[in-house]
C-alpha cells in the first residue's frame, strides 16, 4: 500500500490527492467547507460549528435540518451539472404542534394589534407567511375568529380567578366613541395579589347604545362586576373624570349598599390637574401669548417654504432641528410642548420671519412682541413641573392615590409659593392654580375618613404625614386603627 510521504513532500502530496479527488456534489457543501486544519472536520458556514466528516455528509445534513431548517432545502444555484438525479430535500416536515404555535401567534398577533380578523386573507400577510414557514397554510378568518373566541374565554377565567382571589379591587371606568362615532365604556379593575404585585385587567370594553346618564353608566359598571361575581365588601373605589354624569354614577352606586357596600368616587387626578391648569391659561395676557404662539407655529405648519428656511437658519445659527409643535385644544400637555419648543426655536424662527425673501411683508406681524416671548418662557418653566406631575399621577404602574395629597401639598409649597422675581402674570396664574388645586381636592377641608389620606398614611413613603398638622394627623391614624380593627374582627 502506498505510504504517504512526510516532511516538505506531504504537502506537495496532499495538494495532487485534493486536486484529483472527486468534486463533492452534494447540496450540503453549500453551507459547509472543509477545516483547513483538520480535513476530518467539516465548518458549518452559517454558525461556525466544526462536525466531524469521513466521507459521509449524514451528519452535516442533520445538523442544517436540525439547526438551520431555512436553509435545509434543495439547492437552486448549485454549480453541479444537471443530471436527472432528484436532489433530496433536508426540510423536516412541519408538525402539529409548531402549527399550533404559529396560529396562536397570528391570533395574538390580531388581539394585541386590535387588527381586522381579515387581514389574515390579506396577499401581502399571506405572501409573507409563505416566505416564513412555506409548509403552513393560513387559516381562514373565520376559524381565527373561532380561535380568538377560545382565548377569550380561555383568559377570561384565568382572570375571574385571579379576581376572586383579591381581597379588594378598584374600578377605573370611561365612556369614548369610535372613529366611526360608536360610543364604548371600558371597565379596569385593580388589585393587588397575594404575592403584593399590582395587576389591573380591562374587565369589559362594551357598547354603550343608551344615554349617557349617571344611572346608565352605573348599571353597566354594576353589570360588569356582577359577571365576575365580585362582593360588595372587595368593591372599595371607583376612578372616574370630573364630569358630572359619572360623579351622578358613584352617588347611584352609593344608594346601593348590598351591591357596592361603601365604595367610594374617585376624580381621576389627571383629569383634575388638567382642568386646574386649564383655568390658568385662560388668564387674559397667558391666553393672547398662547393664541399669538398658536398662530405662530401654524404659519410654519402651512408653509413648505417657511419649514425648509428654519431648517437652513437652525442650521446657521447651530441650533438643534427640532420641528415646531402645534397643541391641541384639549390637552394642556401639548401647549406647553409648543411653548417649550417655540422658545428653544426663538432666533431661527425670528430670522426667518425677518427675512422678505421667504416671508411676506404681512406675515411679519406674526412674530411674537418681547413681552410674550418672555411670558411663554416664564408660563414653560411654570407649567414643567406640572407636566412632570401629571405623568406620575397618571402611570397605572404607580400607586397614585396615596401620593396624590403629599405631592400636591408639596407642589404649593416648593413650586407656586409667589416669589419676589415673579412677573405679575405668573404671580396671577401661580394664585390661580392654588385656588383651583384647593378648591377642587378640598386639601383646606380634608376629613380624617377621606380616602386620600387613609392610602397615605398606609403608605410607607409618606406615613408620618408631615403635610398635616399634628392634631390631624392623630385623627387619621386612629381612623386608620379602627378599620384595622373591623376588619380582624370580620376575618374571625
Amino acid at each position: 500500500m502506498l505510504e504517504p510521504p512526510v516532511g516538505e513532500r506531504s504537502d506537495l502530496f496532499h495538494l495532487i490527492l485534493n486536486r484529483y479527488k472527486m468534486p463533492k456534489t452534494s447540496a450540503v457543501w453549500e453551507h459547509f467547507k472543509l477545516s483547513e486544519d483538520d480535513k476530518t472536520k467539516a465548518v458549518c458556514q452559517i454558525c461556525d460549528l466544526k462536525l466531524a466528516y469521513h466521507n459521509s455528509t449524514t451528519s452535516l445534513k442533520n445538523h442544517l435540518s436540525s439547526v438551520h431548517p431555512q436553509v435545509s432545502q434543495p439547492s437552486t444555484c448549485s454549480t453541479k451539472p444537471k443530471t436527472s438525479q432528484q436532489i433530496l430535500q433536508f426540510r423536516k416536515p412541519l408538525t402539529e404542534k409548531r402549527k399550533r404555535e404559529i396560529t396562536d401567534a397570528i391570533v395574538e398577533f390580531v388581539a394585541m394589534d386590535m387588527r381586522p380578523v381579515n387581514v389574515v386573507e390579506g396577499e401581502g400577510f399571506r405572501k409573507l407567511m409563505k416566505i416564513m414557514e412555506p409548509d403552513y397554510t393560513v387559516p381562514n378568518r373565520s376559524s381565527i375568529s373561532n380561535t380568538l373566541s377560545l382565548k377569550y374565554s380561555d383568559l377570561r377565567g384565568q382572570i375571574y380567578a385571579l379576581v376572586e382571589k383579591a381581597t379588594a379591587l378598584s374600578f377605573t371606568t370611561d365612556i369614548w366613541t369610535s372613529v366611526s362615532m360608536e360610543a364604548y365604556m371600558a371597565v379596569t379593575c385593580h388589585f393587588i395579589t397575594q404575592e403584593w404585585e399590582l395587576s389591573a385587567f380591562v374587565l369589559e370594553t362594551k357598547a354603550f347604545e343608551s344615554s349617557h346618564t349617571g344611572v346608565n353608566i352605573a348599571q353597566q359598571l354594576g353589570d360588569a362586576a356582577d359577571a365576575f361575581a365580585i362582593p360588595n365588601y372587595k368593591r372599595i373605589a371607583v376612578v372616574h373624570d370630573n364630569a358630572s354624569n359619572m360623579k351622578l354614577c358613584t352617588e347611584t352606586l352609593n344608594k346601593e349598599p348590598e351591591k357596592w357596600g361603601t365604595v367610594q368616587g374617585v376624580c381621576c387626578s389627571g383629569h383634575t390637574l388638567q382642568l386646574c391648569i386649564n383655568e390658568a391659561l385662560e388668564l387674559d395676557r397667558i391666553r393672547r401669548t398662547v393664541s399669538a404662539a398658536r398662530n405662530l407655529v401654524g404659519h410654519f405648519k402651512k408653509s413648505a417654504k417657511a419649514t425648509a428656511a428654519l431648517k437652513e437658519k437652525q442650521t446657521q445659527q447651530n441650533v438643534v432641528q427640532h420641528k415646531l409643535i402645534q397643541d391641541v385644544a384639549t390637552r394642556w400637555n401639548s401647549t406647553y410642548e409648543m411653548l417649550n419648543r417655540l422658545v428653544e426655536q426663538r432666533w431661527p424662527v425670528t430670522a426667518v420671519l425677518s427675512d422678505p425673501s421667504i416671508t411676506k411683508k404681512g406675515n411679519h406681524t406674526l412674530d411674537l412682541t418681547g413681552d410674550q416671548w418672555k411670558l411663554a418662557q416664564e408660563t414653560s418653566e411654570l407649567l414643567g413641573p406640572l407636566l412632570t406631575l401629571t405623568e406620575l399621577l397618571s402611570q397605572e404602574a404607580n400607586l397614585s392615590l396615596s401620593a396624590t395629597v403629599p405631592m400636591l401639598f408639596n407642589l404649593k409649597k416648593r413650586h407656586l409659593s409667589p416669589e419676589e422675581d415673579d412677573s405679575p402674570d405668573i404671580r396671577e396664574m401661580k394664585n390661580t392654580l392654588v385656588k383651583e388645586i384647593d378648591s377642587r381636592w378640598e386639601l383646606l377641608n380634608l376629613e380624617p375618613t377621606s380616602i386620600y389620606l387613609l392610602s397615605s398614611a398606609l403608605d410607607v413613603r409618606f406615613k408620618h404625614l408631615k403635610f398635616l398638622e399634628d392634631e390631624k394627623k392623630d385623627l387619621v391614624y386612629i381612623e386608620v386603627r379602627l378599620i384595622f380593627l373591623l376588619l380582624l374582627y370580620n376575618s374571625k
